[in-house]
Parts: C-alpha cells; sequence; structure tokens
C-alpha cells in the first residue's frame, strides 16, 4: 500500500513539476514576443517620422465655436501634403460664414446652397434653389453631387446654432475633395427670422 501512495506521490510531483516548467517557458516566449513587438513598433513609428513618405499620426483640428458649443473641425489634406512631415499653410477646412455673406452668396446666383435638415422640414420650407441632402442620408445621396465641380461654391446650413449637420456635411465634403466649402451658422432659423426669400415643396 505504502508503495502505491509512493508511486501516485512521484507521478503527482513529476507532473507539478511538468506543469510549472511548461508554464515558465510560456511566460518566457510570451515576454520576448512581446519585447519584439514592441521592438518593432519602436522601429516603425522612427521610420515613419522620417521618412518623406510617412502619415501623420494626428489629424489636425480647428475650433469652431457655434453658440454656445465648441466643435472641433478636421483639417484635411491633399494625399501629397499628407505624406510631408509638416503640416503646410495650404492645408484648408471649411469655413464658417454669417447671414449676409449667406444672402450676398445667394443673390448672386452661382451658389449651390445644400440643406443638411430632414426632407420633411425642407419640405415645409427652405432656401430657394437649396437641394436637400439630410445628414443621415448622406451616403445614398451623395451621388447627386457627381457632377458638380470640385471647386464649385458650397454653403451647407441646417436649422441654426442648436444644430451641428451642416459643419457635418461641410467637412465630409471637404473630405470629398470640394475645396470652396462653408457652413452658415445661422441656418434656416436665422434666414427665415430675417425675412430673406424662401420656398416650399419638395423642388428647390
Amino acid at each position: 500500500m505504502r508503495k502505491v501512495k509512493y508511486i501516485i506521490a512521484s507521478i503527482l510531483s513529476s507532473l507539478q513539476s511538468v506543469t510549472m516548467k511548461n508554464i515558465s517557458l510560456s511566460l518566457n516566449v510570451l515576454y520576448r514576443s512581446t519585447v519584439f513587438m514592441l521592438i518593432a513598433i519602436g522601429f516603425a513609428l522612427i521610420y515613419n517620422s522620417i521618412s518623406p513618405k510617412g502619415i501623420k499620426l494626428i489629424t489636425p483640428y480647428r475650433q469652431v465655436v457655434v453658440g454656445d458649443n465648441i466643435y472641433k473641425i478636421p483639417i484635411f489634406q491633399p494625399r501629397k501634403l499628407m505624406q510631408k512631415s509638416f503640416i503646410e499653410t495650404k492645408v484648408h477646412a471649411p469655413d464658417e460664414i454669417d447671414l449676409k455673406s449667406a444672402y450676398r452668396h445667394y443673390t448672386e446666383g452661382i451658389t449651390l446652397f445644400i440643406d443638411t435638415r430632414t426632407h420633411e422640414k425642407y419640405r415645409l420650407g427652405h432656401i430657394p434653389r437649396a437641394i436637400s441632402i439630410p445628414m443621415e442620408t448622406f451616403d445614398y445621396a451623395a451621388p447627386i453631387l457627381t457632377n458638380t465641380p470640385k471647386d464649385q461654391k458650397i454653403i451647407t446650413y441646417c436649422d441654426g446654432e442648436v444644430c451641428s449637420q451642416s459643419i457635418d456635411m461641410a467637412v465630409y465634403l471637404d473630405e470629398l475633395g470640394f475645396s470652396d466649402v462653408y457652413f452658415f451658422v445661422g441656418g434656416w432659423l436665422q434666414w427665415q427670422e430675417n425675412g430673406f426669400p424662401l420656398t416650399e415643396g419638395d423642388r428647390p
């Protein structure tokens, strides 16, 4: 009986020893792999920072104050500029436009106004000649702009200072390559309150 117990104890001791060795070996492999991975990441970051084809890891932003809110607008760059290791002065972002400027562009008749509110709100009233592209349906409505020249002056608007869809739309359009984009902060509310032209229905 003692012999059996001794054999069992020996087997358990051997198994425990093997298990501890396996755990130790696994931890050692994991440690080495982690070290190698961190070294590789470090070299990659260094190469990216000194390479003329390196890509910016942090997107530059421009802050815009609308009412009581502060929005960060990404500043997009052409691919060639993104490959530089510094930010060029040519970098641009959608600009804010006030009521007076928006109305002046409207009277000139060559600016494309985009209403980013819902179709229902657009139907009840909108700036004449403005097309309806609700922000939430932008991915589906974007083809509407397929034949629009990239240098076309565009002004986006929504309800007013209480919304940010016009800013979001302007950023998206800028990312798509449109170079002359503005967002009208006062929006439909300010336009209407000042008695400027308006129209109703589904058509611009």
